[in-house]
């Protein structure tokens, strides 16, 4: 062999390896792979579309089942490939798995489950969770706040995300004096309404559970504590008017009488026919020396209130006064 012919073979030699090497590169080769699509009772799967599409390289393939539910792939290379089978009436699924360059590889099975058999499993899980749900409310009715609590919990394991569990968990630990777990459980659900838009329905859920926060440092007698969570409570919703009332009392427990009358005229204004809060606010201007509009307002709780056990002890100081 002369030398320009050395160099052709050389040239030829290297050209085809250099075709190989880029067949194999794009998953190309003489390997095989089978497999079986069968649905939840490994029953054959038939005419379902599987597709294999190599994770490393631009090459998917598409076949058919037959009706022995087996699909077969070749011409594959070395890769990792994702296999996914769909049918219509099946949801889609798939499996991901290493091809060699043999001829034969391992045998892969997909199972595809029916739609109904999943809304049918759906709708049993949903019915057992509602039967759960209402359950755990009636035994919170029931004053049994540790079985509700149980209930709850199970619950929440399941709907993580579903807010009104979180609220009732609080309630929960909140009648069973479990305080620090009440705050810590209402918090969580206060930030779970961080980011999203603030709605009216939104600001009053947050609203609603400033105001347990709240009531919880009352019943501690942390009044500084509790008047923070109420004036945010109340900032967000003011439709609430025993809320307003809370606040007044702590600001006039704390000698804060200005501030107090604001929150008792905040309570009036949001329920004009509450006797309760003008009797209070009136005591609140008896105590500031302002005694004509004591009268006034201690003369509108008897005729809002007429039969209240307090009446009569309101009808002495007004005669008192005069």
């Amino acid at each position: 062999m002369n030398k320009k012919h050395l160099i052709i073979t050389l040239f030829l030699l290297i050209t085809f390896l250099f075709v190989q090497s880029t067949l194999a590169q794009e998953g190309r080769g003489n390997g095989r792979l089978k497999g079986y699509v069968l649905d939840s009772d490994k029953a054959p799967v038939i005419n379902a579309t599987v597709t294999l599409k190599y994770l490393e390289y631009n090459r998917t393939l598409k076949v058919k089942t037959n009706k022995k539910g087996k699909f077969i792939f070749i011409t594959l290379g070395v890769g990792v490939v994702t296999i996914a089978a769909e049918k219509e009436g099946f949801i889609k699924n798939g499996i991901q798995t290493r091809v060699s360059g043999a001829k034969k590889n391992p045998k892969q099975y997909i199972t595809l489950k029916r739609i109904d058999e999943v809304k049918a499993k759906e709708n049993i899980e949903n019915n057992k969770i509602k039967d759960d749900f209402k359950k755990a409310n009636i035994l919170f009715k029931e004053h049994k706040y540790e079985e509700a609590l149980n209930l709850f919990l199970e619950f929440q394991k399941i709907k993580p995300k579903m807010f009104e569990i979180g609220i009732n968990i609080g309630n929960c630990y909140l009648e069973l004096k479990q305080y620090e777990k009440a705050i810590k459980t209402y918090k969580t659900v206060v930030d779970q309404f961080k980011g999203k838009s603030t709605d009216i329905e939104s600001n009053k859920i947050v609203s609603q559970l400033y105001a347990s926060i709240g009531d919880i440092f009352m019943r501690q007698n942390k009044l500084i504590k509790a008047e923070q969570y109420f004036k945010k409570s109340i900032a967000m919703d003011q439709s609430d008017p025993a809320l307003a009332y809370n606040i007044a009392e702590i600001m006039f427990s704390a000698g804060k009488t200005n501030d107090s009358i604001k929150y008792y005229k905040m309570a009036i204004k949001i329920k004009p026919d509450w006797g309760i809060a003008y009797k209070q606010l009136g005591y609140v201007y008896l105590n500031k020396g302002n005694i004509k509009t004591a009268i006034k307002m201690l003369k509108k709780f008897l005729k809002l209130a007429p039969k209240s056990p307090d009446a009569p002890g309101v009808k002495e100081v007004i005669k008192s006064l005069k």
